[in-house]
């Protein structure tokens, strides 16, 4: 019996989770917190709110999780001055080496997982999953 949607990607997704947890563990990361060592590699300084809002995550999950990757010495918090109730999150220089490491580590498993795809395909399938996230955040709002 083949797979639903549904079925599809969340054994893609876990499988692809699963094959990164060893870099994970190796760079002292908890699940997600890639992710937003990855935003801040991306856009420089910013607020938990900005965060939050583009990662989709709860701005709670993000307050716990900046406050734990500070602890560690991957980032900094500081209170924002125009808004004393949020705070503006940039990486150290820790962080920052620990990012592009994630970064690498996922260009060599997206490598490894396209590997019998040819270009066009990789390519189409891109294209697919681009369409797939616009359709769920349409969706969603």
């Amino acid at each position: 019996m083949p797979l639903t949607l549904n079925q599809l990607l969340f054994r893609v997704f876990h499988e692809k989770d699963n094959m990164l947890q060893p870099a994970r563990s190796e760079l002292g990361l908890g699940r997600g917190q890639p992710r937003l060592l990855s935003f801040l590699l991306e856009n420089g300084t910013s607020t938990q709110s900005d965060i939050a809002d583009s990662l989709g995550i709860d701005p709670a999950a993000v307050s716990r999780m900046t406050k734990i990757l500070d602890d560690k010495g991957f980032l900094i918090r500081t209170a924002d001055k125009e808004c004393r109730r949020s705070n503006r999150v940039e990486l150290t220089d820790k962080g920052r080496k620990t990012a592009e490491a994630w970064r690498e580590e996922c260009r060599i498993i997206d490598q490894r997982i396209l590997e019998e795809f040819s270009e066009e395909e990789a390519d189409e399938l891109m294209k697919l999953l681009q369409k797939l996230l616009g359709s769920l955040t349409r969706i969603k709002s």
